[in-house]
């Protein structure tokens, strides 16, 4: 449920989520999900944890503006909870390709499609209103659940780096993936 004096404005409407600003009382929360080194592993960042002051300090800078990046909540529409963030970053809109990360923190959301639908909202956004042409990602093998998603959501695989990710002394792939404007249908 919100926890603010205001509503979190709807910058992007799906059917069970959307997309919204990243406020600063929201700094605990994501330092809470950010903590877990189960979350951190999945999105790379193995062995690391992130303190509410890092936290902090990711939110105001983006609060100020990233020229090359775009950031937003992911809310849940029926309690208006926010569950994760989502951003296109290293926009290039001179050749119209931006790289998309996705974190849902709270895992009592995980494997509702959530990130699914976050994804398409991010995508539509940035091929609408960003005039992208191709959006691409990177995940671990080792990150099925989100490998799944982004087919589902239209991206494919364009390549791998073999046994590029060590963890808990195994070797798992690197994947790239991608969509584009065409592929789309936009």
């Amino acid at each position: 449920m919100n926890n603010f004096l205001h509503p979190r404005p709807v910058v992007l409407a799906g059917e069970k989520v959307f997309l919204s600003h990243i406020f600063a009382e929201d700094a605990a929360l994501l330092a809470q999900w950010f903590a877990d080194l189960e979350l951190t592993a999945l999105l790379g960042q193995q062995g690391r944890s992130f303190t509410l002051e890092q936290e902090q300090q990711w939110i105001a800078t983006r609060a100020n503006g990233i020229e090359h990046e775009r950031t937003f909540a992911i809310v849940l529409r029926d309690s208006e909870r926010l569950i994760g963030t989502c951003s296109l970053h290293n926009i290039n809109l001179l050749h119209g390709t931006a790289e998309l990360g996705i974190a849902i923190g709270d895992k009592a959301a995980w494997g509702h499609g959530y990130g699914r639908e976050a994804v398409r909202l991010l995508t539509g956004y940035g091929f609408q209103y960003l005039n992208l042409y191709n959006i691409s990602l990177w995940v671990h093998s080792f990150n099925e659940r989100a490998y799944r998603a982004y087919l589902a959501a239209g991206f494919r695989e364009v390549g791998r780096l073999h046994g590029a990710v060590h963890l808990n002394g195994q070797r798992y792939d690197r994947i790239l993936m991608e969509v584009t404007r065409n592929a789309d249908g936009r």
